[in-house]
């Protein structure tokens, strides 16, 4: 959307919402327990389902031919959600054994899972996945769960000013916002409510030029 109240002054906005689903995103290797058919190596894949929401805003406005704002700013909320931990079944195929999820059963010999695949989470909340590969009950490898939410919001402003012929003066703002999570659902109303409350960088930059 492109917006021209006076002859001196734009506004565009660009939204864009992206959805996406990808069956065979890498998540990790490990070498415990040797798998012959991947030479070693044990390959961790997942399916993703991916959400991306984002407002791309610009403003020029020309106050007169030596004094010029612009303006720049990009919200931006974005989640991932791993759905389906699977493991590729030999090398140069496109095929996959998939994890099972099952019951947890902490002891203080391990962890125990009624299926091939369980969850846990630690006492600062990340949730960990603990794969048995051999069957045997006993949790043989974890790994930190993949879902993710990120907040992001990046801007800046540059208010040029020519005070005298081929000498000008920049004046910068830039602002950058970012954090994540790893809750894996997309959800606007929360997410969007939260980037105000994620730290800012800022940044102010004067450039000054003078024509001898």
């Amino acid at each position: 959307f492109n917006v021209r109240p006076s002859d001196n002054l734009s506004i565009s906005f660009n939204p864009s919402y992206e959805v996406s689903k990808s069956g065979n995103q890498y998540v990790t290797a490990t070498s415990t327990l040797p798998y012959e058919p991947t030479f070693g190596p044990r390959y961790i894949f997942s399916d993703l389902d991916r959400n991306t929401v984002s407002m791309e805003t610009r403003l020029n406005w020309t106050f007169s031919p030596t004094l010029t704002l612009e303006l720049f700013m990009q919200p931006l909320l974005s989640s991932g959600d791993y759905v389906a931990y699977k493991q590729l079944t030999a090398s140069q195929t496109f095929d996959f054994t998939s994890f099972v999820p099952g019951l947890t059963d902490e002891q203080p010999g391990g962890i125990f899972c009624s299926s091939s695949i369980c969850e846990t989470t630690n006492e600062s909340g990340a949730t960990y996945q603990n794969v048995d590969f051999d069957g045997d009950g006993q949790a043989d490898y974890s790994f930190r769960d993949r879902d993710f939410n990120v907040r992001s919001l990046v801007g800046n402003a540059v208010l040029r000013w020519e005070y005298r012929p081929g000498s000008t003066i920049f004046f910068v703002w830039q602002r950058n916002q970012y954090a994540s999570s790893q809750l894996g659902d997309f959800n606007f109303d929360r997410d969007f409510a939260a980037l105000w409350g994620v730290p800012a960088e800022n940044r102010f930059i004067v450039k000054v030029n003078y024509w001898f």
